[in-house]
C-alpha cells in the first residue's frame, strides 16, 4: 500500500483532536527519539546562548558579582544537560516530558533576568516550543505555553519605564511562540493520526493472515499460536485441555462426483456448525484439507466426548451433499497430559482419529 493510499485513507483531524489528549498519545509517540530530539535542542540552545552572552553579558544591577558565574553555569548545566539526553536509551516517562518542556524555559529566564530586558534570550523559547508542539498533548502544551509567555513577559516588567518599540518586539515574539506551537501540534497530530492508520492496517491484515478464507475459520498459523497460548495457561492454572481433531468422512468422493465448488461449500457448512456447537470462534480451526481442530480449555477428556458427540451429531443433520446424501465427520480426543506440549496434544488427537476411522473401516 503505497504512501498517498494511506494518506488518504487518514480522517481529517478535527480542532478537538488537536487540542485533547488522545489514549494513545505517548503510545504513539518515540519516547526514546524525542528524548535525544530534546538532547539535540539544548546543545543547539546552549551554543546560541553562549554566543548571545559573549555579546550581551550580564548587567552588573541585576546580578552584580555572580552575574557571569551564574549565567555560565546555566549555559554549562545546557549542554551537559543536552549530553545526557542525547546519551539515554531509556524510554522517558510522560511525567518526564513535562518537565524537560518546562526546564528550558526556566534556563531562558535566569538568563534574560540577569542579562537585562534588551537581551535577546527569549528567542531561544521558540526550540522549546517546537519540541514540546510535537511531543506534548494540547492540554500540556497550553500549560507549557503560558509559562513561555509569561517568560517571554520578563522584559515588560524588568523596564523601568514604557518603551513602545520593546514592547512592539514582545509581543511579535509572544505571537510567533504561539503559532510554532499551534503548527507542531497540528503537523504532530497529523503524524500521530497516520501512524494510528498504519497500525490499524497492520492488524487488520495480521488478523486475515490468521483466517482461512474459505471456512473465516482460524488458519494453520492461528492455530499454532492459540495452542502454544492455550498449553501455556492449562500449565500455569494446572486445568485440563483437550483438542477434538475431525475428518470429514468421503470428502474425496463428493468433490470427485459433485466438484470443489459442492466440496468448498460443504466445508463451509462444517465450519458454521462448529461455531455453533461450539460457541466460541477462536477455538475453532482448519488443520487443512477437510480436516478441523477445535481447542477446549477447561475441559476434560469426558467433556470434550461430548462436545465431539454433539459435533458430529450436528454435521450429520445440518450438513448434505447433492441428491440427500448425508455427511459425517469422524473425530479424535485428546487430552493435554502433565508436561506435555501442543504437538503431542494434537498428535495424540489425531492418533485417536485414526484409530475411530480404523475401527468404522473393520465394522463396514
Amino acid at each position: 500500500m503505497g504512501p498517498e493510499h494511506t494518506e488518504r485513507a487518514v480522517p481529517p483531524v478535527s480542532l478537538r483532536a488537536v487540542l485533547a489528549e488522545a489514549p494513545d498519545h505517548y503510545a504513539l509517540l518515540d519516547r526514546q527519539l524525542v528524548g535525544q530530539l530534546a538532547g539535540v535542542l539544548f546543545v543547539v540552545g546552549g551554543l546560541m546562548g553562549l554566543s548571545l552572552l559573549i555579546r550581551e553579558p550580564p548587567t552588573e544591577h541585576v546580578g552584580g558579582a555572580i552575574g557571569w558565574p551564574l549565567a555560565a553555569t546555566v549555559i554549562a548545566s545546557a549542554f551537559a544537560f543536552g549530553i545526557a539526553m542525547l546519551r539515554t536509551r531509556h524510554v522517558l516517562p510522560e511525567l518526564v516530558l513535562l518537565g524537560i518542556a518546562l526546564s528550558g524555559p526556566v534556563m531562558i529566564a535566569l538568563l534574560q533576568w540577569l542579562c537585562g530586558p534588551t537581551s535577546s534570550y527569549d528567542a531561544l523559547l521558540n526550540l522549546s516550543v517546537m519540541w514540546a508542539g510535537v511531543v506534548l498533548p494540547g492540554p500540556r502544551l497550553l500549560a507549557v505555553m503560558l509559562w513561555a509567555t509569561a517568560i517571554a513577559s520578563i522584559p515588560l516588567w524588568m523596564s523601568d519605564h514604557f518603551e513602545t518599540e520593546l514592547l512592539d518586539r514582545k509581543l511579535l515574539g509572544v505571537a510567533l511562540l504561539w503559532v510554532l506551537a499551534a503548527a507542531c501540534l497540528v503537523w504532530s497530530s497529523r503524524v500521530r493520526a497516520i501512524r494510528r492508520a498504519l497500525a490499524a492496517q497492520r492488524q487488520a491484515a495480521d488478523e486475515l493472515a490468521r483466517i482461512d478464507p474459505l471456512t473465516g475459520l482460524g488458519n494453520r498459523r492461528a492455530l499454532d499460536e492459540a495452542l502454544a497460548a492455550q498449553v501455556a495457561q492449562a500449565g500455569r492454572s494446572g486445568r485440563a485441555l483437550s483438542a477434538l481433531v475431525g475428518d470429514l468422512d468421503n470428502f474425496k468422493a463428493i468433490n470427485d462426483d459433485h466438484g470443489h465448488h459442492v466440496g468448498d461449500r460443504l466445508l463451509r457448512d462444517v465450519a458454521d456448525v462448529l461455531r455453533d456447537v461450539v460457541r466460541s470462534p477462536d477455538a475453532c480451526f482448519r488443520w487443512g484439507g477437510d480436516e478441523f481442530v477445535v481447542l477446549l480449555p477447561e475441559a476434560d477428556r469426558h467433556a470434550a466426548a461430548g462436545v465431539a458427540d454433539r459435533v458430529t451429531a450436528a454435521i450429520t443433520s445440518r450438513c448434505g451433499a447433492p441428491q440427500g446424501a448425508r455427511v459425517g465427520i469422524t473425530i479424535g480426543v485428546a487430552t493435554l497430559v502433565e508436561g506435555g506440549g501442543g504437538l503431542q496434544l494434537l498428535a495424540d488427537a489425531d492418533a485417536a482419529l485414526l484409530t475411530a476411522k480404523d475401527g468404522a473401516r473393520r465394522a463396514s
